[in-house]
């Protein structure tokens, strides 16, 4: 024993200032290279500019990492249990070195036998037997499969389960204690036993509620227990707790607030539930600055808020709130605010917003949030470079219903929703005539009047809001709309009126958007993930046009068809640039789509890997891909946009702040790749800025 010892401390200061320059593993058919590596204490030191980076300044790069023989033993017993983690209970390691003396580097390897794996066998649980439904239990939480593979992984979900199961049916006390897992390697199976302590199953006795707060008055503990909707002789369960505080949170009354059971006063089995909750102002008047990626663009602006809590009871809350914003901050020229229309040299777009909200918890006495929106909106945009005025003002209310799910479906969003648009266009722009060849001053103004219904349903599996690393997110919203619009058209040439047409007509249409994003983890740390979506929408009239000359097409609102480019969409082009590019009638006119409207099929998608830098950094690689076109039948793969680039991310308790530089990798305009010698590559480049990941 001494003499390995010494062998060992000899072994280790020989090459003590050796860098580790390679890790190379052989007969790991089931795990790759990648999955060892990062489960191990040994790494391979840093390629060269990292370590020239690290020299010149620390943060920037890596520093050289030496050969440690001390890592051995712990790098063997990592793989090991790595391995047998996943069924391979007879796994063999041998370890190797070569030593390169005149560059005092060390290649290490790791040799790995297999030797096979085993199966899941029996699964014995202890500890259960006298709880009320056992088999429901049994069916709801145990996936253990004895064709499959023994997982570590399955074992440990399996447990999980079981104490969710516990914690949700009234075992207030229940709980896991151990493992034990018997290994035939003879027949290939692995018996797994769990031994729980289940305990008595309780149901809530009563709600206990302490207020405290600057409002205490106001907020009655009637109020409070009608919110948490936890009534006396329900058994307890833990993920209906978790949702009553969830309610209690959203309605923004409370600066503070937790719910729990109170372990030590349990009677006849039954058990009491405290809500701590204090209470903040019932009213609040904030100035804001405004900053968000709406029209898929970073905007930016001031505005001021009012709210009202617990507007005439009932935890209602009412909201009032202006805005003024600059749209697409990045390609905005700042002196164009101290210019008239007329002097502007580029495009210069701006919104006025103002909102009325009304939100309450509760619909015929059930938790379900309703919404009530009253808006009104003035959004400008002048395009001097292209002749283009445009103008929009948009009234209307919305009338939502959040419907609370329960936790064990699939969707979790169903959001019934009612809506009043009306939308109030003016597009002034000048066109070619070719008969005359002068060009004539056209104006287009559609005013349209759109009810509408639709359902949102959704499903979120993400881990996390802010930085999901792993989960997928989905959803779908079906809407039908009934609209009726009202043309006027005017041709002007050489300032004399040739010709005003008004002309009214009405159609119903459909609109249908999906989505869909996966996250997953490429590193254990889970601070590199690879994150894709893809997004799709269609609308079409089911019916014809009641005036035979508007097609029903033409009385699809604007605002209500599809746009692509922009900050969370394909990022190598402008908010909203990616629309079909062809010339459409109006009442005899025949004019630029891209001037008037986007288009009535709209794909579009992503890839994005996503590095974590500490808890504040990251930054991103993307590519995106999409575009819109008028009818699904149209679409064909020439006309799809690629972009690729990279980004910046700033992560705060608020929300990431990220910047994306995206450049044309194909542009279907030109139908030209991003080495063609008419491309100019830096000119392409377009930036833009975000609040919250792309998707």
């Amino acid at each position: 024993m001494l003499l390995q010892i010494l062998s060992e401390t000899s072994f280790s200061q020989s090459y003590y200032d050796y860098e580790l320059k390679e890790i190379n593993f052989s007969g790991n058919d089931f795990l790759s290279e990648s999955e060892l590596e990062s489960n191990i204490e040994s790494k391979e030191s840093p390629a060269w500019y990292w370590k020239t980076l690290n020299s010149i300044y620390s943060s920037l790069g890596d520093e050289i990492v030496y050969f440690d023989s001390s890592n051995i033993s712990i790098d063997i017993s990592a793989i090991t249990e790595l391995y047998r983690s996943n069924g391979f209970f007879n796994i063999k390691i041998t370890h190797r070195i070569e030593p390169d003396s005149s560059n005092k580097t060390i290649i290490l390897f790791y040799d790995i036998y297999e030797s096979g794996s085993v199966n899941f066998g029996k699964l014995n649980l202890y500890g259960l037997e006298n709880i009320e439904d056992y088999d429901k239990m049994f069916s709801q939480s145990i996936t253990l499969d004895s064709t499959k593979r023994f997982n570590e992984l399955v074992v440990q979900n399996n447990i999980s389960s079981i104490r969710k199961f516990l914690a949700n049916n009234g075992y207030v006390f229940g709980g896991y204690d151990s493992t034990t897992v018997s290994v035939d390697t003879v027949l290939t199976k692995a018996d797994v036993n769990i031994y729980f302590h289940s305990g008595n199953k309780y149901r809530i006795s009563q709600t206990i509620v302490n207020r405290t707060g600057e409002s205490v008055e106001n907020i009655s503990t009637k109020l409070i227990n009608e919110i948490a909707g936890l009534k006396p002789g329900i058994v307890y369960d833990q993920s209906v707790v978790d949702r009553s505080e969830l309610r209690l949170l959203k309605t923004e009354l409370f600066k503070s607030l937790n719910i729990n059971p109170v372990i030590g006063d349990t009677t006849n089995l039954t058990i009491p539930v405290e809500v701590n909750a204090e209470i903040g102002s019932l009213n609040e008047l904030a100035p804001e600055i405004k900053a968000d990626n709406e029209f898929s663009s970073f905007n930016f602006g001031i505005g001021i808020g009012y709210t009202r809590k617990n507007f005439f009871g009932d935890a209602r809350k009412l909201s009032v709130s202006t805005s003024a914003r600059i749209i697409d901050i990045p390609n905005f020229n700042f002196s164009n605010i101290f210019k008239s229309a007329s002097d502007r040299d580029s495009t210069y777009q701006g919104v006025l917003d103002f909102n009325i909200r009304l939100e309450q918890p509760f619909l015929f006495g059930k938790p379900i949030l309703t919404t009530t929106d009253l808006y009104l909106r003035f959004k400008t945009k002048y395009d001097n470079n292209n002749s283009i005025r445009y103008e929009e003002n948009n009234y209307g209310i919305t009338q939502k219903f959040d419907i609370e799910m329960p936790p064990y479906t699939f969707i979790t969003l169903f959001r019934p929703f009612i809506n009043i648009d009306i939308a109030e266009q003016s597009y002034d722009f000048e066109s070619l005539d070719d008969s005359t060849n002068s060009l004539v001053k056209i104006s287009i103004s559609p005013t349209s009047f759109t009810p509408s219904f639709g359902i949102e349903f959704g499903s979120s599996k993400t881990n996390d809001i802010l930085f999901p690393t792993d989960g997928n997110y989905f959803f779908i919203t079906p809407e039908i709309f009934n609209s009726r619009t009202k043309y006027e058209v005017l041709q002007n040439v050489s300032n004399s009126v040739d010709q005003i047409i008004n002309t009214v007509g009405s159609a119903y249409f459909y609109r249908f958007q999906a989505g869909l994003s996966n996250y997953f983890s490429v590193n254990k740390a889970k601070t590199s993930i690879f994150a894709s979506k893809l997004r799709l929408g269609y609308t079409q009239p089911f019916t014809s046009s009641n005036n035979p000359t508007l097609t029903a097409e033409s009385l699809i609102p604007p605002n209500k068809t599809f746009y692509a480019g922009g900050s969370n969409s394909v990022r190598a082009w402008r908010s909203q640039e990616l629309v079909p590019e062809e010339e459409i009638n109006y009442l005899g006119v025949l004019t630029d789509t891209t001037i008037i409207r986007g288009g009535t099929f709209w794909f579009e998608g992503s890839f994005e890997l996503r590095k974590r830098i500490g808890e504040n950094f990251g930054y991103a690689l993307f590519a995106d891909y999409g575009n819109t076109w008028n009818g699904w039948k149209e679409m064909q793969l020439k006309d799809i946009a690629v972009a690729f680039g990279f980004g910046f991310r700033l992560y705060t308790p608020i929300a990431p702040f990220r910047i994306d530089f995206g450049t044309k990798l194909y542009n279907p305009a030109n139908q030209t790749f991003l080495f063609d010698e008419s491309r100019k590559f830096f000119k392409d480049f377009v930036i833009h800025f975000g609040i919250g990941e792309a998707f």
